[in-house]
């Protein structure tokens, strides 16, 4: 009886550290792109509201138009120039830079909804969640346009599209 209860305990033991191996293994493995500063959510997901955006139209026809007339951040040369980065990569301009007679003067909400309307103007899909008005998040978030390639991944030896 002692020799079955120590072969009981022993699988137990194993079992145990099986388990704690695999739960270790999966939370220190990062997801693709993760670790080198790729940001993982594309703004073709709906990082938006509808409401946000007309807000940022607003200010856009406040503050915006006099220097950048429509057509201005729209189109090819928008998806050249802002394509595939992160999307704090434009609000730091924006938001650091803009308008060009007082900089810095928009909220950081406000460049956010402003966002949310060159978005929109791209034709990027609204979502149910406001983009958010901090930096942090945004690096997370890549700017990508309707028929736009998407960017090209290496994983595990493999270039995946």
């Amino acid at each position: 009886m002692i020799k079955h209860d120590k072969i009981h305990a022993l699988i137990a033991c194993l079992t145990a550290l099986l388990l704690f191996a695999a739960v270790a293994r999966r939370t220190s493995a990062s997801p693709r792109g993760q670790d080198d500063g790729t940001p993982q959510v594309s703004t073709m997901a709906g990082v938006f509201t509808t409401a946000q955006a007309s807000r940022g139209e607003e200010t856009y026809m406040t503050i915006c138009v006099g220097c950048h007339p429509a057509g201005t951040y729209t189109g090819k040369t928008f998806t050249v120039s802002w394509g595939n980065r992160a999307l704090s990569d434009l609000f730091s301009i924006i938001k650091n830079t803009m308008p060009k007679v007082d900089p810095g003067m928009l909220s950081p909400e406000e460049t956010s909804q402003v966002i949310a309307y060159i978005l929109k103007s791209n034709g990027v899909p609204a979502g149910k969640t406001e983009l958010p008005s901090e930096l942090a998040p945004l690096k997370n978030i890549r700017i990508e346009m309707p028929g736009m390639a998407a960017p090209k991944i290496e994983h595990e030896n493999q270039s995946i599209r």
